[in-house]
């Protein structure tokens, strides 16, 4: 199974548990999602401890009689026992994300670019690029994308719609960074330099990111 499907799977068996079970499940799979754990090894695991909670609950035990009273201390069990991430991994997750990001800002300012002086237009102001616009792109999608990382892996959902409640907490701590981001950058924008890039170049720079995504980031094995 992907993981989507483990996933789907789990959420499917754990709306047949009591409110205390599935309190109990839901705790154990935020805390081993939040750790290094290989994902699908991860899930795989999370989807056996569903399964066996749904057992036991069908022969009249709980899951704090199943796996302890201490849905955290069963979580942490769990994760010993699972192969972990390598290091480079979330590394390069970090830098993937705005690396896509800077890839589609290129192509963008090479359309916009080509365009505008194709239909004989001095487009100088379309292909300048402040540094404080890319500090602000970088830091915005590693956010963006953690908000809403985390706020799927939320395995709770509305009245059993399976559908992943919105952190209010989670979107409010990235926006108060992303905010001290922006107002450090623009007390900067006199310092920062801007850039006029040819849209041929954005181009260019454009495609090697795209290959860049494709042959370093998304290769497989």
């Amino acid at each position: 199974m992907t993981i989507k499907q483990m996933i789907q799977e789990n959420n499917r068996l754990r709306e047949r548990m009591t409110p205390a079970n599935r309190d109990y499940v839901e705790d154990v799979i935020i805390a081993v999602r939040s750790t290094r754990a290989d994902r699908q090894q991860a899930e795989k695991k999370l989807l056996e401890v569903a399964s066996d909670v749904l057992k036991a609950q069908e022969a009249g035990r709980t899951a704090s009689q199943l796996y302890g009273e201490d849905p955290a201390a069963c979580a942490r069990s769990i994760a010993d026992t699972l192969p972990k991430r390598k290091a480079i991994e979330g590394a390069a997750y970090y830098i993937m994300i705005p690396w896509a990001a800077f890839t589609f800002l290129f192509l963008v300012e090479a359309v916009f670019g080509l365009v505008a002086e194709w239909s004989g237009y001095a487009g100088e102001p379309i292909n300048r690029i402040s540094l404080l616009a890319l500090i602000v792109l970088a830091a915005g999608s590693i956010l963006l994308t953690e908000l809403v990382t985390k706020t799927l892996n939320k395995p709770g959902s509305d009245e059993g719609s399976g559908k992943p409640k919105i952190d209010l907490k989670a979107i409010g701590v990235y926006l108060i960074i992303l905010i001290i981001v922006m107002i450090i950058g623009f007390s900067m924008r006199t310092m920062l330099p801007v850039f006029t890039v040819n849209p041929w170049v954005s181009l260019v720079i454009g495609l090697v990111g795209l290959a860049g995504l494709r042959f370093i980031f998304l290769r497989r094995g």
